[in-house]
């Protein structure tokens, strides 16, 4: 199994990258956005074989590949569904979601439907707290290795609230939701209508 390759990009557009290695090889893999010819790059990838055929999916850091892996054992998540699960909303993003069982943010993501996102949520709820990836209430966003406690994820009572509220005033949860990360990460809130009150002002 390929498991990381390094080399100069020869091709790329907004799908696949070809990287052609120092012993020759050129390797076609999936990447989330094009990369620029005849520079050097690293990736870790996902090799993922197939009886008709075999995909190479390329990531930046090592968290991004195991998430990407772990999505895979979901039911009606197939390899593109969780690149694009991945690339278009990221590690932290796609844990709040599921976390605070937010279905809209997971479909937004291209290739994810409705039963989809349900099935993750379902399946991966209880497994994320004791992923070695996640964000901290309490500290700054904790690093890989750095395991997740129960007690120490984003409040969800006040994630919710503050979803809803921005929710009756027109903005989408996908934009919301960072900027609540922020916030309770940097102690700046301490109520729903505090949280309200800082993202209007960005957000205006």
């Amino acid at each position: 199994m390929i498991g990381y390759i390094s080399g100069t990009i020869v091709y790329s557009d907004s799908q696949k990258s070809i990287v052609l290695t120092a012993q020759g090889v050129g390797y076609e893999i999936h990447t989330a956005t094009p990369m620029v010819p005849n520079r050097d790059t690293a990736l870790y990838i996902s090799h993922i074989i197939r009886e008709q055929s075999q995909d190479l999916y390329g990531f930046e850091s090592a968290d991004d590949k195991k998430f990407f892996e772990m999505l895979l054992d979901v039911n009606g998540i197939g390899p593109k569904s969780a690149f694009s699960l991945v690339s278009h909303l990221g590690i932290q993003q796609i844990i709040s979601a599921i976390t605070f069982e937010n279905v809209d943010i997971l479909k937004s993501a291209p290739g994810v439907g409705k039963k989809s996102a349900e099935q993750m949520i379902l399946s991966l709820k209880d497994k994320i707290t004791k992923l070695e990836v996640g964000l901290s209430t309490k500290e700054k966003p904790v690093k890989s290795g750095a395991k997740v406690q129960n007690d120490n994820l984003l409040d969800a009572h006040m994630v919710k609230e503050t979803l809803a509220a921005c929710q009756n005033l027109g903005f989408k949860d996908v934009d919301v939701l960072p900027m609540i990360q922020k916030h309770l990460l940097s102690g700046a809130a301490a109520r729903p209508e505090d949280l309200v009150k800082l993202i209007l002002k960005e957000l205006r």
